[in-house]
């Protein structure tokens, strides 16, 4: 079966010469459109959890970065340098496997931020709540409800002039809006099957990409133009393995001048994530991204000209993380992260990143500790910083320590983003004092 939100998404800058790549795994790559080489990088951790499930990427209106989270049921907003800059979707209620309830992103898929909001579409396979409307500033304002009693598998939204349309995979169906009131389907042809990510072309049509799931279903894949009212235009892109071909596709973004970069796996399996940019009329005009080879390429060429140009964190960045672990690169680290905050002491990024640094690769957990009470006095988030000062009690082998921090963390009104995960640590902790081994637990 294929699942193409499961592998990250992709997002025009907003300038029209850039284009994000954000991988399952939290890294954000930015390349050149015309050269595609990268011109800026940044991973989620430290400002997210070590582990996520990236399914949707998009860009806003001011420049920012929207990565929708399955694996958090949330979406983070991010600046361009790393930066956290909010966060959206209430915390799930615990047990519940299915959280079909306002506010609650179950398995978000699909992003669409408009001027004064942000659409966010749910994978889930009958959910009342499967797409939602945030305010810019995090808050729950409504449901947008769907012509059946239930949605199924959202996986695609779109602005097609001043109407939202919505990718409904599931039901095989596109779905057209006037704000939050339905205005009707969009018919589609029978052999248009399992319609996925949908963007207007910027000419008075709309891309539709289908990722069937079935085997037997792939022999109609690849992105279609359709008119506004589902008139089949023809195929832009049709499947293939080769060049001018996608195979797996699971994303599309559409360029200010009608030119479009499709994201596709040839392999069948990330991170092997292909980049292709197409024209208008779907001549393809090139290959941005080959292959997970060819983006570690890319991004040792962006690395070394870091290493010479680029500001203290930036290097610092550069020997924390891909520097093999050596201790001169993270003796130079620790230097730079310093610098960088002699510079600008409220500045969170570097002193995250020398937290980081201090609590994993050089095993000084007081020290990181001491970093990330700082973090927290100079604005960041308390409940996330005081789950790692948990970590920081833990490897000093201060378990009671630990317990109390972690306690206070999970029940505080900004409670950590992995509450769920925390609290059966928090319960690992109770069992370590308690003297049991919680692998003989059943």
């Amino acid at each position: 079966m294929h699942n193409g939100a499961m592998f990250g998404g992709i997002a025009a800058g907003t300038g029209g010469d850039r284009i994000h790549l954000a991988t399952s795994d939290g890294h954000v790559v930015t390349l050149l459109v015309d050269s595609g080489e990268v011109c800026g990088e940044f991973t989620l951790h430290p400002c997210a959890p070590a582990h996520v499930g990236i399914s949707a990427c998009a860009s806003d209106r001011d420049g920012t970065l929207l990565l929708a989270d399955r694996l958090h049921k949330t979406v983070r907003r991010f600046g361009l340098d790393g930066r956290a800059l909010g966060r959206f979707g209430a915390r799930a209620t615990p047990g519940i496997s299915l959280a079909d309830r306002p506010g609650v992103l179950d398995d978000p898929c699909a992003l669409l931020p408009l001027d004064d909001a942000l659409l966010v579409g749910c994978g889930g396979a009958s959910m009342q709540h499967g797409v939602q409307r945030f305010g810019r500033d995090g808050a729950y304002l409504d449901t947008i409800i769907g012509p059946a009693a239930e949605w199924r598998s959202v996986l695609g939204l779109a602005l097609v002039d001043d109407e939202i349309w919505v990718s409904e995979s599931g039901a095989d169906a596109l779905r057209r809006f006037s704000g939050t009131t339905f205005v009707g389907n969009v018919p589609l042809p029978g052999e248009l099957r399992r319609p996925f990510r949908i963007a207007s072309d910027g000419f008075g049509g709309v891309l539709l990409l289908l990722a069937p799931e079935t085997e037997e279903e792939q022999a109609v894949c690849g992105i279609a133009r359709i008119s506004r009212d589902g008139t089949f235009r023809g195929w832009l892109v049709e499947a293939g393995e080769r060049g001018g071909h996608v195979e797996f596709p699971f994303d599309l973004a559409v360029l200010p001048d009608g030119r479009f970069v499709a994201a596709d796996l040839p392999l069948g399996t990330p991170p092997d994530v292909r980049l292709q940019l197409f024209g208008p009329d779907g001549r393809h005009l090139g290959t941005l991204l080959d292959d997970a080879v060819a983006l570690v390429e890319k991004q040792t060429a962006w690395f070394s000209r870091l290493a010479r140009e680029g500001t203290p964190y930036e290097r610092a960045r550069v020997h924390h993380y891909h520097g093999g672990g050596e201790a001169g690169h993270l003796g130079e680290a620790e230097r730079l992260y310093r610098e960088a905050l002699a510079a600008e002491p409220t500045a969170l990024l570097p002193r995250l990143g020398l937290a980081t640094l201090l609590l994993g690769a050089l095993a000084r957990p007081e020290e990181a500790e001491g970093e990330y009470l700082e973090a927290i006095r100079h604005g960041g988030d308390s409940g996330d910083l005081l789950a790692r000062v948990a970590e920081c009690r833990r490897a000093r082998g201060e378990l009671d320590g630990a317990i109390t921090v972690l306690q206070s963390a999970v029940e505080s009104d900004r409670p950590p983003e992995e509450y769920h995960r925390l609290l059966d640590l928090l319960g690992t902790y109770y069992l370590e004092r308690a003297g049991e081994s919680p692998e003989t637990m059943i």
